[in-house]
């Protein structure tokens, strides 16, 4: 009940994050740096659910935005993938010119005909969540005119590509 409550104020907050940057706020920010700082703040929980995270940035790598909702893009793609990755596997988020931004992982993926679905406010593929993580992501995308696309990763699972460029 309290991850539930804790989503639906995400989502709040991006509604409020969308004004912002559709009222001209939107900030140059680093997203390197980002993906930097939100790696060091959740290596303790990959660590303890026996993922390996790594992180592969060019720096700086610069893109317009809301800091607060790519802070809370990046977590829920992160804490995503950490959740569905087996122990032992592999969590790899990137960031690369000129603005784009990947988490990788080894878990089971999603199939080819649901990755629509998946941003679908409450839709659940299992019993795990509250089918709202992926919502959130496609409306933080939405607001920042980004392009979100779910592909198989390169050694299975799933990777999840952010373009803030237009591509």
């Amino acid at each position: 009940l309290t991850h539930l409550a804790n989503q639906l104020l995400s989502l709040a907050r991006v509604e409020n994050g969308a004004r912002a940057i559709a009222e001209g706020g939107a900030q140059l920010l680093d997203l390197s740096q980002l993906a930097r700082e939100l790696g060091m703040a959740m290596a303790p929980l990959a660590y303890a659910r026996g993922v390996a995270l790594a992180l592969e940035a060019e720096a700086p790598v610069h893109v317009r935005g809301e800091p607060t909702l790519l802070n809370e893009l990046l977590s829920n793609l992160v804490d995503n993938a950490l959740a569905h990755t087996p122990k032992g596997g592999n969590v790899i988020l990137r960031v690369y010119a000129p603005g784009v931004l990947e988490v990788e992982d080894d878990g089971p993926g999603i199939p080819e005909d649901e990755r629509e679905r998946v941003f679908e406010r409450f839709y659940r593929r299992n019993a795990q969540g509250t089918g709202l993580g992926l919502a959130i992501v496609g409306e933080i995308c939405r607001a920042h005119l980004a392009k979100i696309s779910l592909h198989d990763g390169d050694g299975g699972g799933l990777k999840v590509r952010v373009s803030f460029t237009g591509d």
